[in-house]
């Protein structure tokens, strides 16, 4: 170390600054990779891994159960890509749309038809090689299949162009097998042992509006009584977190919505999957305007503004109508009680602003109002319907000020933010 670092002291100043810049760099790089990896814990981890259990087993299935078909039934002789394309069906695209696993399954299949009919019309060799990847691709892709299909195509192409032998006379038969594949993991799938699309949304957005819930409450708790800065820091990393699961979400709910398209046995559950389908891009934007929340109020604490505790109440009152969302999507009763608790949440945030209307407290107001306003549009209000019950809701002396407030968040300019934030001229 001490000869490293009297090499670097005669190093140019030039070479010097970079090398201290690559360094940097490398350092914040490892930082990212490490916060990235935390995100997702552990034990969410292993939960993530115990819903997909069944998923799995049924790939697994699928695989046994194809490769007995071609092999036991059709005599087929070392049928591989039978098992191979049930796993690109099931596997590969575990939790993406049906449409995705048929496009995969159709560029193996195509790419071994296309390797197959060119291995024996032309053999094996260089250029046989660029022909096959060439006319599998073009095929696939005048087909309707996306890039990923059409890689799996010309990579199926290369494989049995590498390794099929002129003469081979298995050719129809790996591209039945493939066939064979794809059709067992999708009556499996679809017809013996479809998953329920119900159940799949409610753990997809259920766990969500409770960690959306926990974020509100975490700002709530640091900005009661004496302002916490731990608290609001620790509040904010939650709050980072959320978009981790954003991706799953959407995952699971493309999956949720086409199986009770297209299992028979569950298209009665269409409506309330639709109910969930709809409530995902509220919960999304509910996700993201808490990461707004959670950064205002840490900016309160910091900047040492009052926030009133009517807001700090409402805050409370948001985070009960999130933990009832999950129930508002198949129950009336909870459904009308999240919209009571979103309400009386943005009534109360909003009659803090009549004690003081500093920037801080008016992003904070804003925020929350926001978050309710996700909440009643993802138990099913139009957007004109649940901006009006906001507005109705708020105090009749803050009405005009909040509304501008939320114009002027909305809109996400500074400028904007010190116009709501100023006050009302006295009438």
């Amino acid at each position: 170390m001490v000869m490293q670092d009297a090499q670097h002291d005669h190093e140019p100043a030039p070479r010097r600054r970079a090398s201290l810049r690559r360094r940097r760099v490398t350092r914040r790089g490892g930082e990212l990779l490490e916060s990235a990896a935390d995100r997702i814990s552990l034990r969410e981890r292993w939960l993530r891994a115990a819903r997909m259990a069944p998923r799995i087993a049924l790939v697994a299935l699928a695989a046994a159960s194809s490769y007995l078909i071609a092999d036991r039934l059709l005599g087929h002789p070392r049928p591989f890509f039978a098992p191979i394309s049930s796993v690109i069906v099931l596997g590969v695209t575990l939790g993406e749309p049906t449409r995705r696993a048929i496009q995969l399954a159709l560029g193996v299949a195509l790419g071994i038809l296309v390797a197959d009919l060119a291995v024996s019309l032309v053999g094996t060799g260089t250029w046989q090689v660029a022909l096959i990847v060439f006319f599998g691709m073009a095929i696939v892709v005048f087909a309707g299949g996306d890039s990923l299909a059409a890689n799996q195509a010309a990579s199926t192409g290369v494989l049995l162009a590498t390794l099929a032998l002129p003469g081979d006379t298995t050719g129809v038969a790996r591209f039945e097998d493939a066939l064979i594949g794809a059709a067992t993991a999708l009556a499996l799938s679809l017809v013996l042992f479809p998953i329920h699309p119900v159940k799949l949304a409610r753990r997809a957005l259920d766990p969500a509006a409770e960690r959306i819930a926990d974020v509100v409450d975490a700002v709530a708790e640091a900005l009661a009584g004496t302002p916490d800065p731990g608290a609001a820091a620790r509040a904010a990393e939650r709050a980072r977190q959320l978009g981790a699961h954003s991706a799953d979400m959407r995952a699971a709910l493309a999956t949720s919505g086409e199986t009770a398209r297209l299992a028979l046995a569950r298209r009665g559950q269409r409506d309330e999957v639709e109910r969930y389908t709809r409530a995902l891009d509220e919960i999304l934007r509910a996700q993201r305007d808490a990461m707004s929340l959670a950064r205002s109020g840490a900016r309160a604490i910091r900047h040492g503004d009052r926030v009133p505790d009517t807001v700090v109440a409402g805050l409370r009152d948001l985070a009960t109508s999130l933990r009832l969302l999950p129930g508002a999507f198949a129950d009336r009763e909870d459904r009308e009680a999240a919209r009571e608790a979103a309400l009386r949440a943005a009534a109360a945030t909003t009659a803090g602003l009549d004690e003081t209307r500093n920037l801080s407290v008016s992003l904070v107001v804003g925020q929350a109002r926001m978050i309710a306003f996700d909440v009643l549009r993802a138990t099913g209000l139009s957007r004109d319907t649940a901006r009006a019950e906001i507005r109705e809701a708020a105090d009749a002396d803050g009405e005009e000020q909040a509304a501008t407030e939320l114009e002027a968040l909305e809109g996400d300019v500074l400028g904007a933010e010190i116009a709501a934030a100023r006050p009302r001229p006295p009438t």
